[in-house]
């Protein structure tokens, strides 16, 4: 926290030497061409989505599992959606559905860091903004998250692995799409750019990050072996490969809400993982994406963070071995 405090004591309280540091920490740490740092997932969005050059009216396709604020942007930049289902199996993304519905491009949203494959999604033939927000330390044999779009955006939200308190980065993978941000960056207004405040605690936490997936890895790893005693499952990467460590996903054969109750009881806190989901919100069609409902009624979130006591670590594994 020595980075926060030393940001506090300073007058720079708008984007500075603290954004740009982090910036730079960002794209070694990550391994991308070119990044930017605004304020909110929504501004990079809407940013990237603009880069496209799409006239109004244009089809844009994304997940009903994603967060809220895709629908708001697809809809304030005045673009229809177009609903993806997911399979309630894997949680792949139905990406010929995409090409058959006629979309112009695709937010590419990456549940708990489950990654389609590089040579479907290049078939579409459309351009992607890939959200890897819970994807991140993610990998399906050879492919990284964060490397399937044209560009990458990360959600610096509560409860990412990387957080800043609010905003977000846009990446850039390839040198052929780096010039774009790198265009966006030199020309990004003050009041949109991520504060010196909110990038010192971006900073301190990916100084942090290889050890943070470390402890993660092997929570995710005890948790996956007490679960496996149960009727219930969690998700697996294809290939040889592992998930997000954003949090520890479980996909219920029972009522969610006895199993809540069941984790309560024992000091742990649970949740649906998709309440606050585009399929979770009012309005929603009830018949449309049966998958992605699926997921939505079925699976529920356990605590996987780097800070959780070797105590509270056999607490959540016995409450994960006699789930209801």
């Amino acid at each position: 926290m020595d980075t926060v405090l030393g940001c506090l004591v300073t007058d720079s309280i708008g984007p500075g030497e603290y954004t740009e540091k982090f910036l730079k920490n960002a794209r070694e740490t990550f391994g991308y061409e070119a990044s930017v740092a605004m304020r909110s997932p929504y501004l990079a969005l809407a940013a990237a989505l603009r880069k496209f050059a799409l006239p109004e009216g244009a089809k844009i396709a994304l997940s009903p599992l994603a967060p809220l604020y895709h629908l708001s942007v697809i809809e304030d930049m005045k673009f229809i959606p177009v609903f993806i289902d997911h399979n309630p199996e894997t949680c792949m993304p139905d990406l010929p559905k995409v090409k058959e519905r006629g979309c112009s491009a695709i937010i590419l949203f990456e549940p708990f860091g489950m990654l389609p494959e590089r040579i479907e999604l290049e078939a579409l033939g459309v351009p992607v903004v890939e959200d890897m927000t819970q994807s991140l330390g993610a990998y399906r044999g050879e492919t990284k998250a964060g490397t399937l779009g044209n560009f990458s955006l990360y959600g610096m939200e509560q409860g990412s692995l990387v957080t800043s308190g609010g905003g977000a980065l846009l990446f850039a993978a390839t040198r052929r799409d780096a010039p774009v941000i790198r265009g966006m960056s030199e020309a990004l207004p003050k009041e949109v750019a991520l504060t010196d405040y909110n990038a010192a605690l971006g900073l301190a936490q990916l100084r942090d990050l290889p050890n943070s997936i470390a402890k993660r890895r092997e929570l995710e790893d005890i948790f996956q072996m007490e679960l496996s005693r149960t009727r219930h499952r969690t998700f697996k990467q294809e290939q040889e490969g592992r998930g997000g460590c954003f949090a520890f996903p479980v996909v219920l054969e029972s009522g969610m809400k006895d199993v809540v109750i069941h984790a309560k009881r024992n000091g742990i806190e649970a949740a649906p993982a998709f309440e606050k989901s585009i399929i979770s919100g009012e309005g929603f069609p009830e018949d449309e994406c049966p998958g992605a409902r699926s997921l939505a009624m079925r699976c529920v979130l356990f605590p996987l963070h780097e800070k959780i006591s070797a105590k509270d670590a056999g607490i959540l594994a016995k409450v994960l071995a006699t789930l209801p």
